[in-house]
């Protein structure tokens, strides 16, 4: 048994000594390792399920707005509406496609209210997701900063509508990337007809996809979190988020095209699938932070965390002793009482 045990440790002991090895020889290893550490070490998957959550949230007001838009738009074109609603009472079965199409009028008659609401709702629950995203990417770089209560809110406020129109550009040069006109241009220089042309069509928009999402979150990385980092030095967790990204929207268009199929996947489907989505994006962005952080080009970076002034106050012990203290007048005139009341009974009793 001591051979077999002896046996074991020496396995385990040059199990370690060859990941040690590896670990200093292989530098992304290393790098790698250490991003892993850092994130589970400053609770990153609580900092992503409360990203995610707060990113469902905003949604909502979020989609009331682009309603709003949709009713104003629709309400200068009247035929386009009407074709609108033409073809959702043809589709709908019974009174339903009537009480749909009952239902758009009544959205575009009050989008004004809605898109008033939509804004505020999407002006608060922004303020408090981009907020989420600002402290779990700083809490990467090694702590909490400081900040005012006021201007943070303002400049929160700033960045969620800064990062939803670089979003939305993000996304419209991605749908240009898919859409026909890759097809027109292959069609100038002749070559719509060639075999490998679809091929060449899918590179082209997926390199203009990754693109557009590097630029995009290189510049989170850098600015987001409360350290001032050059572009430079997140080029690398932008290109690694950009690449993730792009993996999670391919397997997310998977997943939609194989539980639309069903009944109940057309109507918990969807809510699901940007419930994980959220998620896991949350986390590739969190994930990313602590790559960039943990890079040795950014060491000077990090962040060192004040104590609180509070509890770096010292605390001074002084017991306080009464010696022989003095009587109080309530409690002497109580003392004289029960002398006189056994001074009398003790002549009663001597009397008897």
């Amino acid at each position: 048994m001591s051979t077999v045990g002896e046996s074991a440790k020496r396995l385990v002991a040059r199990a370690k000594s060859a990941y040690e090895d590896r670990r200093e020889r292989w530098a992304w290893l290393d790098h790698l390792l250490r991003t892993l550490e850092r994130y589970n070490d400053r609770r990153g998957n609580l900092y992503a399920a409360s990203i995610s959550f707060n990113g469902i949230l905003a949604l909502v007001p979020i989609i009331m707005v682009a309603f709003a838009i949709a009713g104003f738009v629709l309400a200068r074109q009247p035929e386009v509406l009407q074709d609108i609603q033409d073809t959702v009472v043809r589709k709908m079965p019974g009174q339903l496609g009537d009480q749909v199409s009952d239902i758009i009028t009544s959205a575009i008659d009050s989008r004004t209210t809605v898109g008033v609401v939509g804004l505020i709702g999407a002006a608060f629950t922004g303020i408090g997701w981009i907020s989420g995203v600002r402290t779990g990417m700083t809490e990467m770089w090694g702590g909490r900063v400081q900040r005012n209560a006021v201007m943070s809110k303002v400049w929160d406020l700033v960045a969620f509508a800064g990062l939803g129109i670089a979003f939305a550009l993000t996304m419209a040069i991605t749908a240009l990337g898919n859409s026909g006109l890759t097809e027109t241009v292959l069609g100038w220089v002749r070559l719509d007809g060639a075999s490998w042309a679809p091929i060449l069509v899918r590179l082209v928009s997926l390199v203009v996809s990754v693109l557009a999402t590097w630029g995009l979150f290189t510049f989170v990385m850098a600015r987001l979190p409360l350290v001032r980092l050059p572009f430079r030095n997140t080029l690398k967790a932008g290109l690694i988020t950009a690449v993730a990204f792009e993996v999670v929207k391919t397997v997310g268009g998977i997943y939609l095209e194989s539980v639309l199929r069903s009944p109940a996947g057309v109507a918990f489907g969807p809510i699901l699938g940007v419930m994980v989505f959220a998620y896991l994006a949350s986390r590739i962005v969190l994930y990313a932070a602590a790559w960039c952080a943990t890079d040795p080009i950014n060491a000077e970076y990090q962040i060192v965390e004040e104590p609180d002034a509070e509890l770096l106050r010292p605390v001074v012990i002084s017991p306080t002793v009464d010696v022989n203290p003095t009587p109080r007048p309530a409690a002497l005139a109580a003392a004289a009482g029960a002398g006189a009341a056994i001074a009398a009974l003790v002549g009663v009793v001597r009397r008897r």
